[in-house]
């Protein structure tokens, strides 16, 4: 019987695919982080085999605490024992125009008492004091890159722990983070954990987590990223669309959403393609009884398992199921908008 824990190399059955269990679900499925694309896909504990294991014989919970189920993998949901701060985007489609709300997440067995301090200069403001039960998130507050850029050079966390009894003693946490709008306008920062709904990125504060790169303000980042797009960087092309009676088929393929990919890597075509898919269902949201069809290929799997986590979440009001397997294989989902 295997068990598959936060921090295991795992391997894909049906995919050539390779990462890193990042967060437990539910008892049949986890997160895997991509490395080759910079973020997390759900996936079945049945879909994967264990690679590499950090964790010996002696790391593991007694059997009384681990449920098992006969002919099936158990999950047992490990703890990183430690500290984060994380940044959450209200609208992660539009970064550099989207508000941040920062958050103290507590992983740990133990309450979290805090205090947060926004450092300019060389001047610290105190932000607030509280606490954190463990395995649960405290808001600090919700800011604008502008807001980011122009007040908060950096922040400032300190944190020591308690449980009531007889406990372990955990060394205090004292960490300092500098915050820019470079860093928080990269996507492939970003990922699905299980403390949040929306995407978010973490820092964990017992090590060293400095941000370096050199900060600028909002406007400066507004114009750079006006440049990629007009740089010839990459060409869009119009998505073609094909329609028979009531389906809309949209072929999401790279070559048929780009001229060309000179100068990009997976990560850019794969947002590139979900913005498109983003854009049609944002187009035909009120067109009741429609039928989309998107077609993704097989491929790695990447590009139909983003689409199906958007489905599930942010367009979960519609209903969506493979497409015809006579017509496309596993190559197609497609779409009822409700």
């Amino acid at each position: 019987m295997m068990n598959i824990r936060i921090g295991d190399i795992v391997r894909f059955l049906t995919e050539k695919l390779e990462g890193k269990v990042t967060g437990i679900t539910d008892n049949k499925t986890v997160q895997v982080y991509i490395d080759e694309y910079g973020f997390e896909i759900p996936a079945s504990i049945h879909d994967l085999v264990v690679i590499r294991s950090d964790f010996t014989q002696s790391d593991k919970l007694p059997a009384s605490d681990t449920k098992i189920h006969p002919a099936q993998k158990t999950v047992t949901i490990e703890s990183a024992n430690t500290v984060y701060l994380a940044i959450v985007p209200d609208n992660f489609n539009n970064l550099p125009d989207s508000r941040y709300e920062l958050f103290i997440v507590n992983d740990t067995a133990q309450t979290c008492l805090y205090s947060v301090a926004f450092r300019k200069n060389n001047q610290y403001t105190g932000i607030l004091a509280g606490n954190c039960s463990p395995g649960n998130v405290s808001s600090i507050g919700l800011y604008t890159l502008k807001e980011i850029d122009t007040n908060i050079q950096a922040i400032s966390i300190q944190a020591i722990f308690f449980q009531k009894g007889i406990t372990l003693l955990k060394k205090a946490v004292e960490a300092e983070l500098k915050l820019n709008a470079v860093n928080l306008c990269k996507t492939g920062a970003y990922k699905h954990t299980r403390w949040f709904n929306s995407i978010s990125v973490l820092y964990p504060l017992d090590k060293e987590n400095l941000i370096t790169t050199k900060e600028i303000d909002g406007k400066q980042l507004r114009e750079a990223m006006k440049e990629k797009q007009t740089s010839g960087e990459y060409t869009p092309r119009r998505p073609q669309k094909q329609i028979t009676g009531n389906i809309i088929e949209i072929d999401l393929h790279s070559n048929e959403v780009l001229e060309t990919t000179a100068g990009m890597d997976n990560k850019d075509i794969l947002e590139y393609q979900l913005d498109v898919f983003r854009k049609t269902m944002d187009e035909y949201k009120l067109r009741k009884g429609q039928k989309i069809v998107f077609i993704h290929g097989k491929g790695d799997g990447i590009l139909r398992q983003r689409l199906i986590w958007e489905l599930q979440t942010k367009y979960k009001r519609h209903n969506h199921q493979d497409a015809s397997f006579k017509q496309y294989g596993y190559g197609a989902t497609m779409v009822t908008i409700k």
